[in-house]
């Protein structure tokens, strides 16, 4: 059994102040497969030392050397893919396929778009005679979630490093594995002392005492609401620059101009989505919001996708006990408010091993139910039904969140015009793009400020005019 028992402080890795030691359940089996002893509120005022001392006191790190350094982050972590990618298999259950394209491979796409923005960047702006200067803006706190952890990771650190700002890293504490093996990456690829450290522990006492620490200048969070709402009341007291990602219900609205052939694209790429990753994915569209007319069309069409979904072979566990009774709550309450099981089993018993939960898609779904509001966070998908544009505008925007949408429409002109009026930080129009220099955030309840390209670096910059005596 695997067992991690340092922190990763000022360039060593050392032993840490907490004691408590947290084990590691594989999702897959349901069996402990590894130990991780956590860092506590000493451990963080130790880092922050660090961090402050090589902001404040040590000269200025060259955007050269970052751009080499995070290049060689990026090719140690590549060289690393398989090792890495089993073990994000085991902490979150993701199959090996997709653990490999997705949870690898995406994270070092962002990564590497991240570099070639901070190669070409302006730091320096001349402006009706003056100079905009963006400057980093300090010491930054990134927690991460256990959906993606190694993704969500570089997207942070990527950032944070190329603005010029020491990170702090907190994963999740059931799924730190992958952030040891990033750390040893980083020093492989010569990140300096004190620029990059890992803080394995609780988000209860690790996170919270970063985000309320004066010693740190930028929360960049990822996870729940809920947990978002904590982190900002706590960061406000010294008013911490923010970023938080947080939850989604997502809808994918399909038009009626859709012709057969385009329909049936539409609903198969909504619930592929709506399923990736277990459903885990909070940009996940987990409402399909379709014409009247072509309900059944539409039903039939999500049952032969879902069907397609072989529960540990396509389709990973959903990551920890906890979350299977999340989950199947949500199920049982859908039930009970009217929604119709149109495909798979809204009681299903627990496995023998595991975490496995086959898809359901529920249909007839309205936004008085709570699976048609809240975020569920596991492969279940709510299928409901519009009269129009206008109606199906109303459906998309009836959530306390807006983080992702997407739009099919045959005619582009109009499909884009109802992805101005969806109230989402992200609308893919005709299809799923990932062009990472396009900002990444949401709306409403989904959160504060955008990730990814140049506007994830500048995150992390503050933004000073230096203006010089005006001219006689």
């Amino acid at each position: 059994m695997q067992t991690r028992d340092q922190v990763h402080l000022d360039g060593r890795w050392v032993e840490p102040h907490g004691t408590e030691v947290h084990e590691l359940v594989d999702p897959r089996s349901g069996e402990v497969f590894a130990r991780v002893r956590h860092a506590d509120e000493v451990d963080v005022d130790r880092a922050v030392a660090v961090a402050r001392r090589v902001f404040d006191e040590e000269p200025a790190w060259p955007v050269e050397e970052r751009v080499k350094a995070l290049r060689g982050l990026h090719d140690a972590i590549a060289a690393r893919t398989e090792e890495i990618a089993e073990v994000i298999s085991a902490e979150m259950g993701a199959p090996a396929q997709f653990s490999r394209q997705v949870q690898v491979g995406m994270g070092l796409a962002t990564l590497a778009t991240t570099i070639d923005v901070l190669e070409d960047y302006a730091f320096d702006e001349h402006l009706a005679g003056i100079v905009v200067a963006r400057e980093p803006m300090g010491v930054v706190a990134a927690i991460t979630p256990w959906n993606f952890p190694l993704h969500q990771s570089l997207t942070k650190i990527g950032s944070a490093l190329a603005a010029g700002c020491p990170v702090i890293l907190k994963p999740a504490e059931t799924t730190p594995l992958s952030a040891y093996l990033l750390m040893e990456a980083a020093e492989e690829a010569g990140v300096p002392a004190g620029w990059l450290q890992l803080l394995p522990g609780r988000g209860t006492v690790v996170g919270a005492a970063l985000a309320t620490h004066p010693g740190v200048d930028a929360v960049s969070f990822t996870g729940s609401t809920a947990v978002g709402r904590s982190i900002a009341s706590g960061a406000g007291a010294s008013l911490k620059r923010l970023s938080l990602e947080l939850g989604g219900k997502s809808p994918s609205v399909l038009l009626d101009d859709l012709d057969d052939e385009g329909f049936a694209t539409a609903v198969r790429t909504s619930v592929g989505f709506g399923l990736m990753n277990a459903g885990q994915t909070c940009a996940a569209w987990t409402r399909l919001i379709v014409p009247e007319a072509r309900y059944d069309e539409a039903v039939a069409i999500a049952g032969q996708v879902a069907g397609a979904a072989v529960p540990g072979e396509t389709l990973g566990p959903v990551a920890s006990r906890a979350q299977w009774d999340r989950v199947t709550g949500y199920l049982a309450s859908a039930v009970e408010e009217g929604a119709v099981v149109e495909h798979g089993d809204a009681s299903p018993a627990l496995p023998e091993r595991g975490f496995h939960l086959a898809p359901v898609i529920l249909g007839r779904v309205t936004t008085e139910m709570r699976v048609g509001r809240e975020e569920i966070f596991g492969p279940v998908l709510a299928i409901q039904t519009h009269t129009g544009d206008d109606d199906a505008v109303r459906l998309a925007n009836a959530t306390e969140y807006g983080l992702s949408a997407g739009v099919f429409g045959r005619d582009q002109d109009r499909a884009i015009a109802v992805a101005r009026r969806i109230r989402s930080g992200v609308v893919h129009v005709n299809g799923l793009n990932s062009n990472r220099l396009a900002p990444f955030g949401g709306y409403k309840q989904s959160g504060l400020g955008r990730e990814y390209g140049r506007f994830g670096i500048e995150e992390f910059l503050e933004v000073k005019s230096i203006q010089p005596p005006a001219t006689p």
